[in-house]
């Protein structure tokens, strides 16, 4: 500014440092005096004892079913008791066997909610597909693989292993060199959505439930002390009472040792709220949450005092036909492509009917289709309504009825009659007179009463 003829300038004060504000636990650390931190949740499959069973209960019953192969239409199929799809899937990776295969699968499934499979080609080629022989399946995890969208087209995934531990390198895989499935997923296209997505509010609830109970019984059922002093104490008072109390609680099982405190020093015992106490009853509420987000019902992972038995029998086959058939059927989709890659004119498919519970509710629909049968319904019709799993029969489609059975005609009552017909209808035998009555009865007294001789 100028003000006769002389330039007048104003300068600001130089800006105040920045100051950087630290959490209260990096306050702690840097005055010597951390603070202890507890148990963190990091992966809730191997830290909830629900979301591991439930997960494994899915895994472990889709490995036990059968896998089998035929050729045919559904019904009428041949199936296939050797070959190259029996030796390739006993063992379809040199690591890994049949049962572990379908594991991993649902495994990746509940977890990361897609699965990725790496088909790797041998340089000799099948003499059924004329292609390179499918040689073995490389399961990969679905967290190193990024997609590559370029114009809104998928064009390959990158994969970024653990280093070394990794089974291959990282690369770039184009689309057709992945066997990529996954679950619906609502949100984004191009990945799935997994269960445990769902589960980990109530796998968190229920982890810090076992944490608080761990840690109130390793401090002997006992939440702390409070010490409460008139006056206030210096730095070595003050140690030499957290010393006091630490070598009063040192480890769990053992009796508390006696305290002296001097001056007017008070001690105060914490008690445990009523939400705190009501922490089993809430793990409870978090292990259904959990089972119904990946499908499971409870009685199926855990052994409940108030399930009987027909509960849990009736729980056990709402579980496979509502849970395991739809996820076979899933996976029977998804691995269309690996049979034809071994065997062009193959169907693989889960045999259901094989599992015990499956054959008790077989027997079931058999005894109600018994019944129709005996009732003239003909037996194709009750083997596609009741799904009884028999082939079409030359006979299937007649009618039959017991042979003890005789066709009498209708009843029809007098009184729905007309009545020239009422009056048609024969009438009943007239009964026939007793002319004989007098000579009968003169008999009888004879022989009760004889005549008495002169």
């Amino acid at each position: 500014m100028k003000l006769f003829g002389l330039n007048i300038t104003r300068s600001s004060p130089p800006p105040a440092p920045a100051q950087k504000s630290y959490s209260p636990a990096a306050l702690a650390w840097l005055g010597g005096d951390p603070e202890p931190t507890g148990p963190t949740l990091c992966d809730a499959y191997q830290q909830v004892a629900w979301v591991y069973r439930a997960i494994n209960v899915l895994a472990e019953q889709i490995a036990n079913i059968p896998f089998l192969f035929s050729r045919g239409e559904r019904g009428r199929e041949t199936l296939i008791t050797s070959g190259p799809l029996l030796d390739f899937y006993s063992r379809p990776y040199p690591s890994m066997n049949r049962f572990q295969y379908w594991e991993l699968r649902i495994l990746w499934l509940m977890l990361r909610g897609e699965c990725f499979r790496i088909p790797i080609f041998g340089e000799d080629r099948s003499p059924l597909t004329n292609r390179p022989r499918l040689k073995s399946i490389l399961m990969l995890d679905p967290a190193c693989f990024l997609p590559v969208i370029k114009d809104h087209q998928l064009e390959g995934w990158r994969y970024n292993g653990p280093g070394h531990r990794a089974p291959i390198p990282s690369q770039l895989f184009l689309p057709e060199e992945v066997w990529f499935e996954k679950l619906p997923n609502p949100v984004d296209f191009w990945r799935g959505f997994p269960p445990l997505h769902v589960a980990s509010l109530p796998a968190k609830t229920d982890f810090a439930a076992a944490a608080f109970m761990h840690g109130l019984i390793e401090n002997n059922a006992d939440s702390g002390l409070i010490i409460r002093t008139s006056e206030q104490l210096d730095d070595s008072q003050r140690e030499q009472l957290l010393a006091a109390l630490r070598r009063r609680k040192r480890r769990a099982g053992t009796a508390d040792r006696p305290l002296l405190l001097w001056n007017s020093a008070e001690v105060i015992q914490p008690r445990l709220s009523s939400a705190d106490l009501q922490f089993l009853e809430n793990r409870k509420f978090s292990r259904s949450e959990i089972c119904a987000a990946f499908g499971v019902p409870e009685e199926i992972i855990t052994a409940t005092e108030h399930a009987k038995y027909d509960v849990m029998q009736g729980a056990r086959l709402n579980f496979i036909e509502n849970r395991i058939a739809p996820l076979c059927a899933r996976l029977e989709a998804e691995e269309e492509v690996t049979i034809k890659a071994i065997d062009p004119s193959a169907v693989g498919w889960f045999d259901l009917d094989s599992i015990p519970i499956m054959e008790a509710a077989r027997r079931s629909r058999l005894a109600a289709a018994k019944t129709g049968f005996d009732m003239g319904i003909p037996f194709n019709e009750l083997n596609r309504a009741f799904d009884l799993g028999f082939k079409p029969l030359p006979w299937g489609d007649t009618g039959f009825l017991p042979s003890k059975l005789q066709k009498v005609g209708v009843h029809v009552p007098a009184k729905a009659l007309p009545r020239k017909t009422a009056s048609a209808l024969p009438s009943a035998p007239a009964p026939k007179p007793l002319a004989d009555l007098p000579e009968k009865v003169d008999r009888m007294l004879t022989i009760l009463y004889p005549p008495s001789k002169p």
